[in-house]
């Protein structure tokens, strides 16, 4: 299953260059991860109120074509794989039909003592 977010580019991610700077495309894969989250019925705010983080592993991004300003993009979310305790996301952003970039990061959860916990059901529920 695959989870579609659309998202608008701004002027204010831009570089010099006109280009959307790297660092916004992390902001990109958040705000579709915490979006595929909760359309799965998985509130991360709920989850750290009872004090279970989800938290960053590893990150990967290659990018393939530039964005600009103003442009309409899609971000593409696909749970790839997960054991008990850890998962990966697989990402692809969309100018249209064309793909601009592709990205995946790997997540675990932990609890206020930042030990590793067993994911919860909800979090990599595919229904």
């Amino acid at each position: 299953m695959s989870f579609c977010y659309p998202i608008q580019t701004r002027y204010s991610e831009t570089a010099q260059d006109g280009i959307i700077h790297h660092s916004s495309y992390v902001i990109y894969l958040e705000e579709a991860r915490i979006a595929y989250f909760r359309s799965i019925g998985c509130e991360i705010n709920a989850l750290e109120k009872h004090k279970q983080f989800c938290i960053v592993i590893d990150l990967f991004l290659k990018y393939l074509k530039p964005l600009n300003s103003g442009e309409e993009i899609e971000v593409r979310v696909t749970l790839a794989n997960h054991t008990k305790v850890r998962f990966q996301l697989n990402y692809e952003i969309y100018r249209g039909k064309t793909l601009t970039t592709t990205a995946s990061t790997s997540h675990c959860f932990i609890n206020e003592e930042h030990k590793p916990i067993p994911i919860p059901t909800r979090a990599i529920n595919q229904e």
